[in-house]
Formats: structure tokens, sequence, C-alpha cells
């Protein structure tokens, strides 16, 4: 009697759903679906086709040779100041929207990095620059011209997404040098932006407010500014003058009426002789106060001013593009009155280190601390604060979380 193999008899026999294989052979085999049978260890399998090809270059295409740089590869970093930007006009009055901002610069030193800056807020920091073509001045020498026009030698342009209603300080910064040290020059400009398109026409100018009484000489280090409108044309804002410098400006009124007006803060003052008015203003229309002048005597130790953080990513739609990826800009500014800092830090609340540490060597404008920093914290998230100091005097701005890192 011939004996039948056992693989021929039982495991490769062709059934219409497939074919039967024990599990071990299916296992060396690729490219098979199987199932179990009634048979224990016996499987039924069916063969599928071979997956496609994966995408490749043509083999044709070979890499080119590598070429060094001729030159250095890394630019010798520019601490010359640059040349003042020219800033295209902005109106003195804009409706809700969008609104550009676009700078040149003609000849002269360019920069490295520039910023824009809105009411002591930055609102970009970045190194996209372009070249525009402009209507040249007269006796420009043809070899400059290009189509009839005259190319800057830097430019740059930015676009705010929205307005918020009222007024709105733009300063824009040319900067070479670094971070911790720049060299910059500026422009400013200023616009208000109405509520609404409903609304039409300039603005009434306030009546001028009433200065309460100042002492003459204050051992405090600080005296009490208190004005009233009793009666006339109301502001939407007003500002403190020491001289001819804004020290504080505000919204906030303790009276606010259809006809009359209060407000009151507590000014620091150095040691000297002080010269104190106050301005209140509708949108850009303001009038000023009498002014009364004041000595200050040497007076207790005083903090600066708490700063008041904000933190942006590149999901924020009014930053720009001046963010990579895995970027935050983190900003900071003082609405309070303070004692001039000399230095402000970043800390990481979790781990107590000082991720970045700049002096500061000037205010950014009517009487207004601020800074910023903008990179890659070194964990994502992360709780971080900003200390602002005087010699070892220092304030903590609030906590500000630092989400993670969204995986697409």
């Amino acid at each position: 009697m011939r004996l039948i193999p056992w693989c021929l008899a039982l495991l490769c026999v062709q059934a219409q759903a497939g074919i039967l294989l024990s599990a071990s052979e299916a296992a060396r085999r690729e490219q098979l679906a199987c199932q179990p049978t009634a048979i224990l260890g016996v499987l039924e399998c069916e063969q599928l086709a071979p997956p496609p090809r994966a995408p490749s270059n043509d083999p044709e295409i070979k890499a080119p040779d590598y070429v060094p740089n001729s030159g250095e590869s890394i630019p010798v970093p520019q601490t010359e100041q640059p040349m003042l930007p020219v800033l295209d006009a902005i109106p003195t009055r804009t409706k809700a929207g969008s609104l550009t901002l676009a700078w040149d610069i003609w000849f002269g030193t360019a920069g490295l990095w520039w910023e824009v800056w809105d009411k002591d807020q930055l609102r970009y920091r970045g190194r996209d620059f372009t070249r525009r073509i402009k209507d040249a001045p007269p006796n420009t020498p043809p070899e400059q011209l290009i189509d009839g026009g005259m190319q800057s030698v830097q430019s740059g342009t930015f676009q705010i997404a929205k307005l918020e209603a009222g007024e709105h300080q733009f300063l824009i910064k040319l900067c070479n040098g670094s971070l911790e040290q720049p060299v910059c020059n500026e422009v400013a400009a200023s616009t208000w932006t109405d509520a609404s398109d409903g609304q039409d026409g300039a603005a009434a100018k306030p009546d001028a407010p009433a200065l309460a009484w100042i002492p003459q000489v204050t051992t405090e280090g600080k005296v009490t500014v208190a004005w009233n409108l009793w009666w006339g044309n109301t502001g939407t804002h007003w500002e403190v003058l020491n001289g001819s410098k804004i020290v504080y400006r505000s919204d906030k009124f303790t009276e606010n009426y259809d006809h009359s007006q209060a407000g009151q803060v507590d000014v620091p003052l150095a040691n000297g002789a002080h010269s104190l008015s106050v301005r209140l203003c509708r949108e850009l229309a303001c009038s000023t106060s009498d002014t009364l002048k004041v000595d200050a005597m040497l007076g207790p130790e005083l903090s600066p001013a708490k700063p008041q953080v904000a933190l942006f990513t590149p999901d924020d739609p009014d930053l720009g593009d001046g963010l990579l990826p895995s970027q935050v800009l983190l900003s900071w500014k003082t609405d309070e009155p303070g004692i001039v800092p000399d230095r402000w830090m970043m800390i990481d609340q979790t781990t107590r280190q000082v991720l970045f540490s700049q002096p500061i060597k000037a205010d950014c404008g009517s009487g207004v601390w601020c800074g910023s920093w903008q990179g890659v914290p070194p964990s994502r998230p992360a709780t971080l604060r900003v200390k602002l100091c005087k010699a070892k005097s220092c304030t903590d701005s609030d906590l500000i979380e630092v989400p993670g890192v969204e995986v697409k």
C-alpha cells in the first residue's frame, strides 16, 4: 500500500476558501491572511498580493558634490546703530479692522532685526526684511533707478489683523548688536481706532482738569496727584506728566459722569525738583492742567512696580509670522508707577532656575518699563515668573503658564 505524505493528505489540500497550513508553516511564510480551523494547530490561509513598491527617487538622480562656502559661514555681528526707518504715513484716525505698518531705509547701515511695539507691548520681533521699490526722489542718479523707481536698502512690513478700539502708540525699532545689548534706532506714530464704523468726525477736546493741592516738599519718596473736572467735556483717559515726560497713563477714573470726572494716583519721586501736571484726553485731543512744583527728599526704599506679563505662541492671530512653531514670546510691562529698575529676570518657578537676565538702561516711553524674551523654553509645559529688580529689592509678577507642545 502506497503511503500519501501527511502534508498532501491534510495540510496542503486546496480548499474553497484557502490553503490549510500548520501554524508553524504559516509563521514561516509571508503575505498570508489566516484564521483557525476545527483541527487543532491547523490554519486556513489565503495568499495576499505583495504590497506596492515604496516610492523612491529615480536611480539616475545623483547627489551633487559638496562645495564648501567660500565666505564666512556666520556673519559678523553688526554693532553700529542702523539708519532711522522711514515709516509710511499712518492716519490719525482709523476704523476697526486691519492696519499695515511699513518702513524703509534708503541709505546707510541696515539692521539685523526689527520690532513692532504697540502701547508698550511687543507685537513682533524678527528678521523678515524686504527691499521695496518706490518713486525716486528728484536728482536720483540713473544707476540707482529701477523701472523708474528706487530700491530701498532695507524694508519691513507688518500687518495687525485687528486693531482694538482706542489709542495706539506704535514704535518701530530697527536694531543691531544683541538682545542683551541692543543698538537700535526707532520711529514712533499714533492713531485712534473707532469702536465701530458708525463713529465719524473729530473728537471733542476735553476741558482742562484742575490739580488738587500738592505739598511743595515731600520726604516720603512719593506724592499723591489728584485732579477734578468739575464741569465740561470729559475725556477717555488721563496722564500724569513730570516736566514733559509721561509718568502715568490710565483710563480708570475715581469719578466718571457725563460732564465731570476725577482721578488720583501715587507717583514715586526721586530726589530733586519736579514739575507735575495732568493731561486729560479724548482720543487724541488733550487739555493740560496747571503745573505744580514739588521738591522730593530721600524717602524709604521702594520696590519697582509689579510687571504685567503676557505670553504669545505661534497660534496667536495678531502676532504675525515672527515665531517659529516651537517658540514662545514672553512680554511684560508695568502699569503702575514705581522706582527705576536696573534689571529683570525670567524664572522657572518649578526649578527656581534663572532662564534669562537683562539689564534695564531706559524706559519704553510714557514712563513705562517693559521687556521681552523670545525663544524655546527648556521644558513644556512650564510655569514662569518675571522678577523686576532695583539692586536687591525686587517685585514679582503673577505666574504665567506655558502650554505644552501639541503633537500633530
